[in-house]
């Protein structure tokens, strides 16, 4: 039998799950978001920017980084205003500030990441998730101001709003990453291909048209340049688009899905916004099948 001790996690489990599912399918909030990520996707669209807000530069995505910073700072300054002392104001204030600045980066690199969702949920998790940390730096801002004018139990109160709505933000932020995926290399998980395994004939790979094979679990994709055969994983490391079906030219792949580009010699990114190199294998024909072992 249960002790209710064993129960609550699981109840409030079912409680979470239902608001996120809610979130999920609340269409006036798709609509809003996709308005949203249509605009800034007609600012920023594929190449320097675009990779410098992804994180292309840095090998995983940017804007957790940012995160860090704003949540820190909200965080150590409530931390002073509920345990400090009057020699700890000035810090705590300077902490608001702090995170309330950081937030600028944060909120565009989150739009950025959010723009490169396609589905639904995903988005309107993003949306909440943009909505409620929006709400905090509102509320951290105000608290700023009513500091600077003397009323530090105001601002008090309203960096624990802050704060409070900022751990909404956070989490559903979390579930983003942890349960959808969402930042993390698409091929993060498939399975090395440790021997050399057998794909297709030679005959069937036409030169210059690339082709997905099965290997393992592992999707491959299969081209013929110069009569030469070359393989990257098929999902894009982005989001998991279908590399054989983008464009190929001057030796890279586009995914068609976001536009991120890989170098077909070694998967190296060409372009953003990924932020991890595509997997790539080494081939070799024998007795007129190709096969391929991960490099």
């Amino acid at each position: 039998t249960e002790s209710p001790t064993t129960r609550r996690p699981a109840l409030t489990n079912r409680v979470v799950e239902r608001a996120i599912e809610t979130v999920e399918n609340a269409s006036w909030l798709g609509s809003v978001i996709s308005k949203v990520v249509a605009a800034f996707s007609r600012v920023v669209g594929p190449g320097t920017l675009k990779d410098a807000l992804s994180g292309t530069w840095l090998g995983h995505p940017v804007h957790p980084l940012f995160t860090d910073v704003t949540v820190g700072a909200w965080t150590s300054a409530v931390a002073l205003d509920l345990f400090g002392s009057e020699r700890t104001r000035d810090g705590a204030d300077a902490l608001v500030a702090l995170g309330t600045l950081s937030a600028l980066p944060t909120v565009i690199t989150g739009v950025s990441e959010l723009a490169d969702s396609e589905a639904r949920d995903e988005r309107n998790l993003g949306g909440a998730h943009a909505i409620s940390n929006l709400t905090a730096t509102a509320l951290f801002a105000l608290s700023y101001l009513q500091r600077r004018n003397g009323r530090r139990g105001l601002g008090t109160a309203l960096s624990l709003g802050g704060i409070a709505v900022a751990t909404v933000g956070a989490y559903v932020g979390g579930h983003l990453s942890f349960r959808r995926g969402i930042g993390v290399d698409r091929t993060a998980f498939d399975d090395p291909v440790r021997v050399w395994t057998r794909t297709i004939k030679d005959d069937d790979l036409i030169e210059g048209k690339a082709q997905r094979v099965r290997v393992g679990r592992t999707d491959v994709m299969l081209y013929r340049t110069d009569s030469r055969i070359v393989a990257l994983a098929n999902r894009c490391t982005h989001r998991g688009g279908p590399l054989h079906k983008g464009g190929i030219d001057e030796g890279s792949v586009t995914c068609p899905w976001h536009f991120s580009r890989f170098r077909l010699e070694d998967g190296a990114i060409v372009r953003g916004p990924a932020t991890a190199p595509a997997p790539f294998f080494q081939t070799r024909v024998n007795d007129g099948v190709i096969e391929v072992r991960s490099a």
